[in-house]
């Protein structure tokens, strides 16, 4: 930015040593001057909120990277596995006998229902489209 200012300062110097009478030339010229220094000013202070913001957002990288560490272990650690964390649907179980499959009337989805979810009535909530199943009705239309 300096070079900007020392810029500004070399055009003003310029126009000073015009020697211009007070004219409507020189009125221009020093007020265009007057603008180009607080344009000056201005990205003197923006390129200081750009340095602080900088230093801040390297605090928080920093901050960041150790609670990774603290959490995950630090990248040696072979008891994180990433690949735990993916979620396959395919892998999941419910041919086991707590659950109920069953297509729900309205949104014609296959939903599996835990027995224990379903009421005295034998009806329980769809878990996509929250609609009242009556399960007995469809088990029993299915036999």
């Amino acid at each position: 930015m300096s070079d900007f200012k020392s810029k500004v300062s070399y055009v003003k110097g310029l126009a000073d040593g015009l020697e211009l009478q007070d004219s409507k030339e020189k009125k221009l010229m020093m007020e265009i001057i007057s603008v180009l220094t607080e344009m000056g000013e201005a990205l003197d202070e923006l390129e200081n909120a750009v340095q602080e913001n900088q230093e801040y957002l390297e605090s928080i990288d920093e901050d960041l990277g150790e609670l990774e560490e603290n959490y995950y272990g630090s990248d040696d650690d072979d008891d994180y596995d990433e690949d735990e964390d993916d979620f396959d649907e395919d892998e999941l179980d419910f041919d086991d006998e707590d659950f109920i499959e069953v297509e729900c009337p309205k949104c014609h989805e296959t939903v599996y229902i835990d027995e224990d979810l379903v009421d005295e009535d034998g009806k329980a909530e769809c878990p996509n489209c929250k609609v009242m199943i009556d399960v007995k009705q469809i088990e029993n239309d299915m036999e």
